[in-house]
């Protein structure tokens, strides 16, 4: 087994690396249990409900443009905030982490007087805490390229959730297009889920996809433009 120090976790949202900032990051997922108990039962019975999750993060005040402040202040009633958060780090394919759809519930900063001005935020996931895997740890491509596969073991049934994070983007007229692809044989393969065409940093999106999921999944990249340099982080979890 292998443990890894906190200070390894990686944190992104809404196209941004927000890991430099933060001290702290928890996840809280649950899910309903409600009294199914009927006459004759000799003890109580429940069935299964919806699933919740929240998250919520500790971290330093740095008010600069892009930074935390202008950055957790915008979020603040989104709709739809997307992060990605690696417990351990984010630095090869496969690596362990959680995907949030998310509302920003609160967003708070504090200065006492003896330390350093921090912030604190919370939001509500609407999708659960969706398990993934990275399968393009954050960093940069300039050309069109693919990642390296994961091997599931077998196919899986329920569909699932991918997750792109574009952290820095540049060149003239650059595009990036990201695909998650799946194969039965590590060697054809089909895509499976399309994000939306980026052309600027700061983007994140997610997607889902329902049905079946072969053994073998992938992310691939198309890039175009004069110059073009992309910073993404790619990940994707099985339902």
């Amino acid at each position: 087994m292998a443990f890894k120090h906190g200070s390894k976790a990686k944190v992104y949202a809404n196209g941004y690396d927000l890991s430099g900032f933060l001290k702290q990051f928890s996840v809280s997922a649950k899910a309903d249990a409600h009294e199914a108990s009927t006459f004759g039962d000799t003890a109580k019975d429940y069935i299964a409900g919806l699933k919740d999750a929240t998250l919520s993060a500790e971290g330093v005040y740095d008010g600069a443009t892009g930074a935390i402040d202008a950055i957790l202040e915008a979020a603040l009633g989104d709709d739809s905030s997307i992060w990605t958060y690696f417990p351990q780090g984010e630095s090869a394919v496969g690596d362990d982490g959680y995907g949030f759809d998310a509302v920003t519930t609160g967003y708070e900063v504090s200065t006492p007087v003896n330390d350093v001005a921090v912030i604190s935020t919370e939001a509500q996931g609407k999708t659960g805490a969706e398990r993934v895997d990275s399968l393009h740890p954050l960093g940069a491509e300039t050309v069109t390229g693919n990642g390296t596969s994961l091997d599931n073991t077998a196919s899986s049934t329920n569909g699932g959730a991918a997750y792109l994070q574009v952290t820095a983007a540049s060149g003239t007229t650059p595009s990036l297009t990201v695909k998650i692809q799946h194969s039965t044989d590590n060697s054809t393969w089909v895509d499976l889920i399309t994000f939306t065409a980026v052309t600027a940093a700061n983007q994140a999106e997610r997607k889902a996809v329902t049905g079946n999921v072969n053994r073998y999944i992938r992310a691939t990249w198309t890039i175009s433009g004069t110059g073009p340099n992309f910073t993404f982080s790619v990940a994707f979890g099985r339902k």
